[in-house]
């Protein structure tokens, strides 16, 4: 069946706010008062993502790797920023935690993609390195962010049992594994769960993109397999570097925990 792709007009992405204005119309019926929240959601978005529209025209025209990797430095940065903003308690020096364990994460994850299996001529392609990194980057934050606002939230809950096992002689790593453990397995459950719903009941979007772009179904979903090993890979990575690093903030020299950082949060 041959069919002939359509490029979507700035017309019609106005038309899609017809979806917002009917998700509006149901949150302000039933009086959740999300309202303002999807609002400024759907205004930041259209801004963001036409800003990045430009910005990604312009640098895929340079042509350059130092261009690319500027880029993918810029957009570590601005994640590490809104995941040390997004802390449920606030940790020193936890931005610079996040940018070292996302360069990590980024350095390995996109490395092993390019290099190893799409294995590109240059290999700082544009048009997949960027969308990548963006991937990776996006996936690390939420799953972070996640992991350590459930580690606090485990300390909390954990507090008389750490206690114990600091005054048995056990080190600050050994008394917070579990907290640690289960933090991270909390934060790798959406990413499990999509493994394990994938092509049963969802199609995920860059899959679905595909389709609708007109790529062969089985192309897309080798694509589509190959995120999906990424972004669990991405989310383990970047969690277990910056949980090592997390935790020591919430232990004096002495080895003592620092009860007054989390109970705050608690009040």
């Amino acid at each position: 069946m041959e069919q002939s792709f359509y490029i979507i007009s700035w017309t019609d992405v106005f038309v899609s706010l017809v979806l917002v204005a009917l998700c509006l119309f149901l949150i302000k019926w039933w009086r959740i008062g999300l309202e303002k929240t999807i609002l400024i959601g759907t205004i930041r978005s259209f801004i963001q993502l036409s800003i990045m529209g430009y910005v990604l025209t312009f640098f895929f025209g340079l042509d350059h790797w130092i261009f690319m990797v500027c880029l993918i430095i810029i957009m570590i940065l601005i994640a590490s920023f809104e995941a040390n903003r997004r802390l449920d308690v606030p940790i020193k020096g936890y931005f610079m935690m996040n940018v070292f364990s996302m360069s990590i994460t980024v350095f390995i994850v996109l490395g092993t993609i390019l290099q190893f299996i799409l294995d590109l001529k240059p290999w700082f392609y544009p048009y997949a390195m960027i969308p990548i990194a963006g991937m990776i980057i996006g996936n690390g934050l939420n799953s972070s962010t996640l992991t350590t606002n459930r580690f606090i939230g485990e300390l909390a809950h954990r507090e008389d049992e750490i206690d114990t096992l600091l005054s048995l002689g056990a080190s600050p790593r050994a008394a917070v594994d579990t907290s640690i453990r289960e933090a991270i397995r909390a934060a790798l459950i959406p990413n499990i769960n999509g493994l394990m719903l994938v092509g049963l009941v969802q199609l995920p979007g860059v899959m679905t993109g595909q389709i609708i772009a007109g790529v062969d179904p089985l192309i897309a979903v080798r694509y589509q397999i190959m995120i999906m090993y990424m972004w669990l890979t991405t989310a383990t990575l970047a969690n277990v570097l910056i949980q090592g690093m997390v935790y020591k903030h919430f232990f004096t020299s002495k080895m003592q925990l620092r009860k007054e950082l989390f109970r705050v949060n608690n009040l």
